[in-house]
This record gives C-alpha cells, structure tokens and sequence, in this order.
C-alpha cells in the first residue's frame, strides 16, 4: 500500500526547467498580441465593465488553462506545497506587515464611493489574478528551476520572471517611467510571496496576498480614500523600507535551504577519513602463526651466514 501511494504522488510528468518556463513565454506571447498601446492602462479596473472585460473575462481563462496544464502535469503537489519549512523564522516580518499594510489601505477606501457589485466583481478578479500569477510564478515556473538551479538562483530568477512580466504593460498604454517602477516593486514584492511560500509551505498564502493588494490598489484608486497626506508618505516609505527587507530575508532563506547541499559540495572531494589512518606494526611472527604449543626441542644451531653473524657479534 506504501508503494502505490508513492507511486500515486510522483507527477506524470517528471519536473524540468522547460516545462516550467513555457507557461511563462505562453503568456507573454499571448499578452504582446492582445495589447493595444492606445488603451488607457490607468483606467483598468475603476469601474464595472473594465473589471468584468479587462480583468474577470482574461484571469478566468488563463486560471482555467493554466489549471489544466498544472492537472495534466500531475504538479499540484510539487507546485504548491513545500516539504520543508523555510528558515529563518525573521523573515516572516516582511509578509506580516505586507498583510498590514494592505489591511490599513482597506481601512481608509471609501466603501461609499463604487456599488456593492464592483467591489464583489473585483474580489473575484483579484483572486484569479493571485491564483494564476501565483501558480504560474511561485509553483510551475518554480518547480522547473528548482530541477536545474540551487534555491539562491530560483528565488533570484522566479522574483526577476515576475518582475518583467510587468513589461507589458507598457504595450497596454502604460508610462515606461511608471512601467520601470512597478517591475521593481514586483519584482521585491515577489521576494516577499517567496518568503511567504517558504515559511508557510504553501502557495495559497502567497496567492491571498497578492489578491489582497491588488483588491486594496485597484479598490482605493476607484473609490478614493480618507488618508491624510503624511499617512500616505509614511505607507509608501515602509512599504519601501519592508520591500528591502524582503529582498534580504528571501536571500537568507534561499541560503538556509542551500546549506545542505554547500555543504555536501565542499566536502565532496576529501579523501575519507581511513584514507589518514596508519596501518597498525606487523610483528615478524604474525606471518608464521601462532607459535607450536607443547615442548620445543633444543636442536644444533642453524649452519648458515646467520648463524655465522651471531657467533661473530657474541665471540
């Protein structure tokens, strides 16, 4: 029964780094025929019919289609759930407040300003907007570095991924100032989903995350919101300040996972330790057994240059 349980969880297909980019170039391939740099990017999401066409319709279909791929793959397990826990258990500063953060802008959007319909919509855009970046990021694109790259390089190259995928939106009519802007701050706020992922050993934190901010940015830029000016200053610093965080602490946990294997590296080609021993004295007997038990008789003295030698050093 333990075997065939075993065997049940092996995907069908083995993990490769191919297979775990592809998702990836699918996307932006199908992101650069469908842009159109005339649309108004700053305007996705503010009122209904943008959250329905530009945001609901697409996230439903690329979640759909990505989640076949992943069941085809046999790599919900592999994908989503780490066997071992992430350390340090520092590095959970940076998700837990990430978490505030977010909770304190939904605190200040004017709930008031947009129907009930919009913000329900959004949420559920949202949440297919964290589970497919998520899965497509954070799980496939993950598993297939990991068959090839020590976790230092999956870390540094997953958030890197995700980070210029925000590229393209550019080509959807976005400033290529503000555009740089936020494939840096997605690119940092990856090292903190990582983080999230790897001391929770799951993926489903990193993807409430995700969708919480996005609810809370899309959410506060439709509505408005109550918050003072310094507030705002003060968020956008330690929204800075625990992005920088992030970054280190993901290079701490990637490290801490990579020490094992350092580890085994460095003492790859040292000889063993009996390769150092020295071998014990053999007396000159030992070849010759043990010695006769009973009575030895007393016979001539052996004739030869021995006995010659002996007679000499004695005479």
């Amino acid at each position: 029964m333990r075997e065939r349980s075993t065997e049940r969880r092996r995907p069908r297909v083995p993990p490769s780094l191919l297979v775990g980019i592809a998702p990836v170039v699918v996307f932006a391939t199908i992101e650069v025929i469908r842009a159109r740099p005339g649309d108004d990017y700053e305007r996705v999401g503010l009122t209904i019919p943008s959250v329905v066409t530009a945001l609901l319709v697409p996230e439903a279909i690329a979640a759909v289609a990505l989640a076949l791929v992943v069941t085809g793959l046999g790599w919900w397990r592999i994908g989503t759930i780490d066997l071992r826990r992430g350390a340090p258990g520092w590095a959970a500063v940076a998700p837990i407040v990430i978490l505030l953060i977010e909770a304190g802008r939904l605190a200040t959007v004017a709930w008031n300003g947009r129907p009930l319909a919009y913000f329900l919509l959004l949420g559920l855009a949202t949440l297919l907007v964290g589970f497919f970046e998520e899965t497509m990021a954070r799980g496939v694109l993950l598993v297939g570095l990991r068959r090839r790259l020590p976790e230092l390089w999956v870390w540094m190259v997953s958030s890197a991924v995700f980070g210029c995928l925000h590229l393209l939106n550019a080509l959807a009519g976005q400033g290529l100032g503000t555009t740089i802007e936020q494939v840096v701050f997605a690119a940092a706020f990856g090292s903190v989903l990582y983080i999230a992922r790897r001391l929770t050993r799951t993926l489903l934190v990193p993807m409430l995350l995700h969708a919480v901010w996005d609810f809370g940015v899309i959410g506060a830029g439709a509505a408005g919101t109550s918050v003072p000016l310094p507030v705002v200053g003060f968020l956008g610093l330690l929204t800075f300040g625990i992005l920088v965080f992030g970054v280190v602490a993901a290079a701490f946990v990637a490290l801490h996972t990579d020490r094992p294997r350092r580890l085994a590296q460095r003492w790859k080609h040292v000889p063993p330790r009996s390769a150092f021993e020295v071998p014990a004295a053999v007396s000159p007997h030992a070849a010759d057994g043990p010695p006769p038990s009973g009575p030895v008789s007393e016979g001539p003295p052996p004739s030869g240059p021995a006995s010659d030698a002996e007679s000499v050093a004695l005479g």
